[in-house]
């Protein structure tokens, strides 16, 4: 290996990548938009719970009136 080649030496170091001088502006934009994107995605998710909640509070009432009063109807009890 001869002095004053053009090699790569591998593991020696991180390479640094240079921020170009509008970046600061670009960052802050991006995280805005992250953060209102997880704003509404938590918001869709609580939209859904309560909407499958109440659905299921329904439905469940729906089941337990039905079990409870068709053998009472069948029975001739009412």
């Amino acid at each position: 290996m001869a002095e004053g080649s053009d090699e790569y030496v591998y593991g020696k170091g991180v390479p640094m990548v240079v921020k170009p001088p509008g970046a600061g502006m670009f960052d802050k934009l991006l995280e805005n938009i992250r953060y209102k994107g997880q704003l509404i995605a938590r918001n869709q998710k609580l939209d859904s719970g309560v909407a499958a909640g109440f659905q299921g509070l329904v439905i469940g009432f729906l089941f337990a009136v039905i079990m409870i009063g068709l053998p009472i109807v069948l029975s001739g009890g009412i």
